[in-house]
């Protein structure tokens, strides 16, 4: 079964390489970083909201499948709120050369195997991120991913 670390680096990869096949610049990392070069992605687990849960390791018997949520925190800056939205709007869309559900959806397995992966909502859209004091425009992308 991949691990924690495998699969937060394969969501990374799976969105990075979609957009460099589209010729779209978006930064994507499996961690969170506190400085990185806009538009950015960055792998959080949990699920946000009221309980965060990350992992639900209770689904079958003798650990055969995990549940993991994460956050796919994206990034752009506001220097121009309308263009900033606009970009925004574009990573999160349901398909299209930008579009990280397009990414995902292509690739459910991340490329590992033994997952499968979905987007199953957005969260917190246009809110405000800082990074090193300086405000940027966000949505949080919700992700499920089953491993068995």
């Amino acid at each position: 079964m991949s691990t924690l670390a495998q699969i937060r680096a394969a969501l990374a990869d799976t969105v990075r390489a979609y957009a460099e096949a589209n010729e779209i610049d978006l930064y994507c990392y499996p961690y969170v970083k506190g400085v990185s070069t806009l538009p950015c992605m960055f792998v959080a687990p949990g699920g946000g909201g009221r309980d965060n849960k990350a992992g639900d390791f209770a689904m079958t018997m003798d650990r055969g499948t995990e549940k993991w949520s994460f956050q796919l925190l994206v990034l752009c800056a506001r220097s121009d709120e309308d263009s900033g939205q606009q970009e925004l709007d574009k990573f999160i869309d349901k398909e299209g050369p930008a579009s990280i559900r397009q990414a995902i959806w292509n690739k459910p397995d991340l490329g590992l195997g033994d997952v499968d992966a979905m987007i199953t909502g957005v969260a917190e859209y246009n809110a405000e991120y800082s990074m090193v004091r300086v405000p940027h425009l966000g949505a949080a992308l919700q992700v499920q991913v089953h491993a068995f």
